[in-house]
């Protein structure tokens, strides 16, 4: 469905897609901060501080009760995937191998990441439909720099690396609420390739990381499966925010002259994860109001970027005092026990592909002339024509 930009969008959930919802998200979230959807369904959290309340509120869970994985992946190779997931585990489950992961996280040398995204860009095709290669880009190269980076890959296997690539696109689409049956066969044929690659095996990063992690308590499996999920965020919340830069280029050319400034403008401009969800574990009162066990709740991550951030016409931030840290805290990688470590790595792989693009000759004003939102409930992803 195309959206009218001169119209606000229909409810939250259509937001995300929406050409321009930011005057809309400010609306609620000065407004209506914490309100009830009666046609969604659901609860909904769009200020600063109500956004905040939800996501560090110990009854607010990330999954719904007694439902771990999604119905329609219970009980198949990638319900088993996403069950190890952190992200999608609440409790003290999930902090051991969280702790070790930020920590890890945070060792990492941005500028070999940055240069290794750059080499495998060299070697991939450049066709004259620009608005394909942008498009494949931005979902496969984010991905395949982190496959090197893990040992997954040669410097020279082509072959394998876009084999993941594509895998990990799968596993991806399957997770979404709005998979088709053809999309789920193929996200759990994805899923029992994927648990077969050696992901603790490969570089002295990922040995460092297992050691810790196996020190903390945590098996080998549940590694591996979030090592294949930092390459899930890069397929999907990177790739946004690889598109999402391009758009800001091709109406600020002079913006890619500061490349890393540029991505963190758009990370509070115009982000790549637009809202995240909650589900109530217990009856308990939440930014005043008593909520039932069983209550979901939307988290309007933009819109409280958009009432608390940076305006999109203001000035680029200043670069953060660290030059291996190019990412500060934004909205889009949550908040609270669930906040995601890898904010970082993204902004970094993100800049890194921007830039091989506009090397390669791609012009950001060219794509900019056709482009839609990939279908979704929660993330904003360019997909141009």
């Amino acid at each position: 469905m195309t959206l009218d930009p001169t119209q606000p969008p229909p409810d939250p959930l259509a937001a995300a897609t929406h050409p321009d919802p930011y005057p809309y998200y400010r609306e609620l979230a000065r407004g209506r901060p914490f309100h009830r959807d009666a046609m969604l369904m659901l609860w909904v959290a769009a200020g600063p501080a109500e956004v905040a309340a939800v996501l560090s509120h110990p009854a607010c869970r990330v999954r719904p009760p007694g439902q771990p994985v999604p119905p329609p992946l219970a009980q198949s190779p990638a319900g088993t995937l996403f069950a190890r997931l952190i992200r999608m585990n609440d409790g003290q489950g999930h902090a051991p191998l969280k702790t070790v992961l930020q920590r890890q996280l945070a060792t990492l040398d941005l500028n070999e990441v940055r240069a290794a995204a750059s080499a495998w860009a060299r070697r991939l095709p450049v066709t004259r439909d620009h608005a394909a290669t942008a498009n494949r880009w931005s979902s496969a190269l984010p991905v395949i720099a982190i496959a090197g980076w893990l040992g997954l890959t040669a410097a020279d296997d082509e072959t394998t690396a876009s084999r993941i690539a594509a895998q990990i696109a799968s596993f991806a689409a399957a997770m979404s609420p709005l998979a088709g049956p053809a999309e789920i066969a193929a996200g759990i044929e994805a899923a029992v390739s994927l648990q077969r690659l050696p992901l603790c095996d490969g570089t002295p990063w990922a040995l460092a990381l297992r050691e810790q992690a196996r020190a903390a308590g945590v098996d080998d499996e549940a590694i591996a499966a979030n090592l294949l999920g930092l390459m899930v965020q890069s397929c999907e919340a990177t790739a946004g925010l690889i598109g999402n830069t391009l758009l800001w280029l091709a109406h600020d050319a002079a913006a890619a002259d500061d490349l890393r400034a540029a991505v963190a403008r758009v990370l509070r401009a115009d982000p790549p994860i637009h809202n995240t969800r909650r589900f109530m574990a217990e009856d308990a009162r939440v930014c005043g109001v008593p909520l039932r066990r069983g209550d979901a709740i939307l988290v309007l991550l933009a819109a409280a970027a958009t009432a608390d951030g940076t305006p999109a016409n203001a000035p680029a931030p200043a670069p953060a005092p660290a030059p291996d840290n190019p990412a500060e805290h934004h909205w889009t990688f949550g908040h609270g026990a669930h906040r995601c470590p890898g904010d970082a790595l993204a902004a970094t792989l993100a800049e890194a592909t921007v830039s091989a693009l506009l090397a390669r000759g791609i012009e950001p004003a060219a794509l900019a002339r056709a482009y839609r939102y990939r279908p979704s409930l929660n993330a904003r992803i360019p997909h141009f024509l």
